[in-house]
């Protein structure tokens, strides 16, 4: 990819390159062959020069990234907890008969509209998901959320009150398929509500550890604006909610008698005050994240050659973890994470051992690595058993 998702320009600047790295989600069965047979790729970031979007340009295969996806949103309790919370904030704002949700995961938000007797659809690339949701009871498809899926859909489905799609949209290479499927989807005075891991949040709190190669765009309400304004769009409610240290939420219409709430000009205001669409900007935050990466390092190599080293465990074998791990070049015996998808699998590029936090627990480590850092007030409340020092590594370096 050469042109700017958002605005269609070919005014990009290299930010950074992180690469090669494995993928993120590419956890391994703990054999040599799958060793062997590890792919490490690209990761350049660039901005764009005209409207100021963040995106990576070296584009993996859809299949590739997510044909056997191993990330069920369910096995996570802050998740379960934001969409219940999302599911009744859908249903007291817009009181929608009907939800289509692209990206549906394994249906943790189908679940509790369903409850709710709203009729749902949900749909996803990944087939081992989508068959979790289904075993649940849930309508889910497995597929691409596009014009000739919606036509189908159209079919049995009929149009709808809300799409939605939660941490899914910037996952696009190219995102205006989405929203093509929307304008053949939703009603006339229909609503897209669309949620992100936000531009503004990533530039807070230095968030470079969630950019890796499945996350395609980091959008912020004024570049988001831009994209959705091409396929006939308009935002009218924005909000930043807690889903993955600070998602964008974004209520948009192709309803052109619809005025935006004053969160819209508000937040614009923000964004142009904080220089989100600035390549200034996010200049300064590239040089804050190699300085983090450099005295990353520097700590875990003075750790490693104390003449007192303990070995350090972890805690969250998220995509952060690995980009933690792959970045800095750290190592750990164990890292213990939630979802059974995962225990039992090694780590992409540096294959440490996944184990379940009861297997961690026998261990009684003298220090655990939160890797999953966006989490780790839920971590530490769920693992009362440790007495000893938790290290979080985000938004700065600290003992705990």
């Amino acid at each position: 990819m050469s042109t700017c998702r958002a605005c269609l320009t070919d005014n990009l600047e290299l930010l950074f390159d992180l690469g090669p790295l494995p993928l993120a989600g590419g956890f391994l069965e703990p054999t040599q062959e799958a060793y062997r047979n590890e792919n490490k790729y690209p990761l350049p970031i660039h901005v764009c020069k005209k409207c100021g979007l963040v995106q990576t340009t070296y584009v993996i295969p859809s299949d590739t990234l997510f044909e056997n996806y191993l990330f069920s949103s369910s096995t996570i309790q802050f998740l379960v907890n934001h969409f219940r919370s999302y599911s009744k904030w859908l249903r007291d704002r817009y009181n929608p008969q009907s939800v289509i949700e692209f990206g549906c995961n394994d249906g943790v938000l189908l679940e509790p509209l369903k409850e709710m007797g709203i009729k749902t659809c949900g749909v996803d690339i990944s087939q081992n998901i989508t068959k979790i949701a289904r075993d649940r009871g849930l309508n889910a498809i497995t597929g691409y959320f596009n014009k000739d899926m919606a036509i189908e859909i159209r079919k049995t489905f009929g149009t709808t009150d809300i799409i939605t799609g939660s941490n899914a949209f910037p996952h696009n290479d190219n995102p205006g398929d989405i929203l093509e499927a929307a304008q053949e989807l939703l009603s006339s005075d229909g609503h897209l509500v669309l949620e992100m891991m936000y531009a503004g949040s990533l530039l807070e709190k230095l968030q470079w550890d969630s950019m890796y190669h499945e996350h395609l765009s980091y959008f912020c309400l004024t570049t988001l604006s831009t994209l959705l304004e091409r396929y006939g769009f308009h935002a009218v409610h924005a909000e930043i909610v807690p889903m993955h240290a600070g998602s964008l939420r974004v209520v948009a219409t192709l309803n052109t008698s619809e005025y935006h709430d004053s969160t819209i000009p508000e937040m614009l205001k923000q964004e142009y005050t904080n220089g989100l669409t600035e390549p200034a900007t996010w200049r300064k935050f590239t040089g804050k994240m190699h300085r983090q990466i450099t005295t990353t390092k520097k700590v875990f190599n003075d750790i490693r050659e104390s003449d007192y080293y303990i070995p350090i465990l972890a805690y969250g074998a998220s995509g952060r973890a690995s980009m933690w791990l792959n970045a800095c070049g750290l190592y750990f015996p164990m890292i213990a994470d939630e979802s059974p998808l995962r225990v039992g699998k090694v780590m992409p590029g540096t294959h440490c051992e996944i184990v379940t936090p009861q297997q961690l627990q026998k261990e009684d480590p003298e220090y655990i690595f939160v890797t999953a850092w966006n989490y780790f007030d839920q971590i530490r409340a769920n693992n009362s058993w440790f007495k000893g020092i938790w290290i979080v590594p985000a938004p700065e370096l600290r003992f705990v």
